[in-house]
């Protein structure tokens, strides 16, 4: 039997090369191959990271969680620094402090960027900034509470350990840090603007004649004048004629609305005011303030998909809106809009004056607008699609009746009395966890829709010098998209290719050829974008997994083409 089949083996070339035309012997070859492709065959993976990096911590937070150092309060500025420091001594592996630059009185704005920093790989970006206004001191307990939240869940929380290994999130506890000390300490809940000293009065002094609470009451009155109409006139404010010029209050500290200081729409009114005097002055030309300049400079080595700027004195979220108030992107504000309704409480943005169905901007007198603001040169200038005022407090008693008293009523005026501006802007401070507590969700929603990337390599064939890959790439952030092209790069940096931005929560899948030569010795493609940051795609040379069943499944196959091309060969022979 033996000698039978080796005569059937070696038939003559004539009658090998008859079956090669009629490609039989292909095929059944076909099949005895497949059998050895376990053994001799190429495959490819993948390493999409950084889903992939392990959370690294060298302490349990759920048994030492990180306190506030000075909690209950208000924070100063050299409080807030010391807060600062400590978290960064706590997590260093994953908090990375930089001084951005300085105030105008030379105190450090200071950045916290927050991720898992043995990940070196670019990540995708978010960013909060707080306390553009001095008197919204509560910004400044948002953004610190924030950044504990992130240290304390991180290795414990399994959906905030991937947003910190996933991301970069950027954390500015103060823009304004110069109003700390005048605001916290020494009670002036006036203060909204920059301390660049200015003559108000022009008697070559500054800053010599502001507020003082007189009556010892812990909070500074303001005085609305009527004539007997009564049609308004003035206000002014409590306080003492400290330069004996026969006026009070007419040089207070103060110069400059920085979030009136922003190029887009500056020097359009009512919303902002030529007058340095105006608590929305905005400054004598875009950009004109040192603490602008430091966020404006920080900002153009970064691309934000989404952001939140922190105020106070109302609850309520503002979006970029155009010169006639209507939102610029008023479908997906829309959406948005309508998440962070259900995630609030519910009176939030009950004074906001428009309806969550409108594609309406908001009302003037309120915070929209478009006249030197930072949500609209965040979206014109530094292409973030999605930048929110987020006003975070508002106390309604502190404008109700009881708030406001006749002061003097006369044949000639009529003067209204009001207290309130200690909790306009601010709760008192055993209510700030409380506060808190309501916007959590805010934050984590944040880091929710910022777009990053997951990759999976579906197929890879090595040619001549190249290799052709389909790719299914997906856009994790399930409001916004990837909003630049994606790119596909080399070890190197090289640019490869480009394809067009992925939708919000959808896959792409992209197949691309490239020559090994510019994909370079390690096989490695960094696909992404500068909002999303780049995954790294490896493909590499390796043993597959094997067949289910094999060597069984591979012996069987191979017994088929064998005794196929047997049989067909001592058919031909006969």
């Amino acid at each position: 039997m033996i000698k039978k089949a080796k005569q059937m083996v070696f038939l003559s070339m004539k009658s090998f090369t008859f079956l090669l035309k009629k490609g039989l012997v292909i095929i059944l070859l076909g099949l005895f191959c497949l059998s050895l492709i376990p053994v001799m065959g190429l495959s490819f993976t993948t390493n999409s990271g950084p889903l992939e990096v392990k959370a690294i911590h060298s302490r349990n937070w759920s048994v030492n969680p990180v306190t506030l150092r000075y909690p209950g309060q208000f924070h100063d500025y050299y409080e807030m620094e010391e807060e600062i420091a400590y978290f960064n001594t706590q997590a260093p592996d994953i908090i990375d402090l930089e001084v951005l630059g300085q105030s105008y009185n030379g105190l450090n704005i200071t950045c916290l960027r927050i991720t898992n920093e043995t990940d070196t790989r670019q990540k995708a970006k978010t960013l909060v900034v707080a306390h553009h206004h001095g008197r919204e001191q509560i910004t400044v307990e948002a953004a610190l509470r924030f950044i504990m939240r992130l240290i304390n869940n991180y290795g414990i929380d399994p959906i905030l350990t991937e947003y910190v290994n996933t991301q970069e999130i950027y954390i500015i506890p103060s823009l304004n840090p110069d109003t700390l000390e005048h605001v916290v300490n020494q009670g002036n809940y006036w203060l909204r603007k920059n301390l660049h000293p200015f003559d108000h009065d022009l008697d070559g002094q500054f800053d010599e004649d502001g507020y003082e609470d007189i009556n010892g009451d812990g909070t500074i009155s303001s005085f609305d004048v009527y004539d007997s109409t009564p049609v308004y006139q003035f206000t002014y404010f409590e306080g003492i004629d400290n330069d004996a010029d026969g006026e009070k209050n007419e040089d207070p500290v103060g110069y400059v609305d920085l979030n009136r200081n922003y190029p887009s729409g500056f020097g359009n009114e009512p919303g902002s005011s030529s007058d340095p005097y105006h608590d929305a002055y905005r400054g004598p030309s875009a950009f004109s303030e040192p603490e602008t300049q430091v966020f404006r400079d920080f900002t153009s080595l970064h691309r934000f998909a989404m952001a939140y700027s922190l105020h106070s004195g109302i609850n309520a979220t503002y979006f970029p809106s155009d010169q006639s108030e209507n939102w610029l992107e008023p479908l997906l504000y829309n959406i948005i809009y309508n998440d962070l309704e259900s995630l609030l409480p519910p009176w939030w943005n009950e004074d906001v004056g428009y309806y969550a169905q409108s594609i309406r901007g908001i009302r003037e007198d309120l915070a929209a607008g478009y006249y030197g603001l930072w949500q609209d040169w965040m979206y014109e200038e530094r292409n973030t699609l999605v930048p929110i005022c987020f006003e975070i407090f508002r106390n309604e008693s502190s404008v109700s009746g009881d708030a406001i008293s006749v002061f003097e009523d006369n044949a000639t005026h009529y003067i209204e009395e009001w207290t309130g501006i200690y909790g306009y802007f601010n709760p008192v401070s055993a209510g700030i966890d409380a506060l808190w507590t309501d916007i959590i969700p805010a934050f984590d929603y944040l880091l929710q829709l910022t777009p990053r990337l997951i990759a999976t390599l579906t197929s890879a064939i090595f040619g001549n010098n190249t290799i052709t890959a389909t790719i299914n790439i997906h856009n994790l952030s399930p409001r916004l998209s990837t909003i630049d092209a994606i790119e596909f790069r080399n070890s190197n940096g090289f640019l490869l290719q480009t394809f067009p931005a992925i939708a919000a929560a959808q896959s792409g899948p992209i197949t691309l050829t490239i020559s090994q030569t510019d994909l370079g010795v390690n096989n490695t493609l960094l696909i992404g974008n500068n909002y999303t940051g780049y995954i790294h795609l490896i493909i590499t040379e390796m043993l597959p997994p094997p067949i289910p069943g094999f060597p069984i499944t591979s012996i069987i196959l191979g017994t088929i083409a064998t005794i196929g091309i047997l049989i067909i060969l001592r058919r031909k022979r006969n």
